[in-house]
């Protein structure tokens, strides 16, 4: 996995970590207890309530708890992956740094000889750097990613 793959995944969880929320609050909102209105004068007969559905819609209510610990949970694993990564990648020079920067990291996905040129270094210094970096045994000279 790659700092860019893991900052998309990050942002992938907050989406769905706001979108349970928002599932949790519909659900809440049809269980809770409702507001008492004062200003009646004529008292109702009283709601029929059926607790089968409440009860339903309770047990729904934590299974979405759950299913956000989980994904926040994830988020903070890969928060502490990220960080991790990107102390590992202080310790290399400035134009290592780019060169990791610009294949990872960056949005746009540069080739190797774009990537070579914006160091001035020559392709393959930039794959050695790069392999240096992740430790790779086996790596494919023909990547573009």
């Amino acid at each position: 996995m790659t700092l860019k793959d893991a900052n998309c995944e990050v942002e992938r969880l907050d989406n769905e970590i706001e979108l349970l929320l928002k599932e949790k609050e519909v659900l809440e909102a049809s269980v809770d207890i409702q507001a008492v209105s004062t200003d009646k004068m004529i008292v109702d007969g009283g709601k029929r309530v059926d607790k089968l559905l409440e009860y339903v819609e309770i047990k729904e209510i934590k299974q979405l708890d759950e299913k956000i610990q989980l994904k926040q949970s994830r988020k903070l694993n890969l928060m502490d992956w990220i960080e991790k990564e990107l102390k590992i990648l202080k310790k290399y020079d400035k134009v290592e740094q780019l060169i990791v920067y610009y294949k990872d990291i960056c949005l746009k996905k540069y080739t190797w000889r774009e990537i070579a040129t914006l160091v001035h270094y020559s392709k393959e210094q930039c794959q050695r750097i790069y392999k240096k970096y992740h430790k790779l045994r086996f790596f494919n000279k023909d990547d573009t990613l």
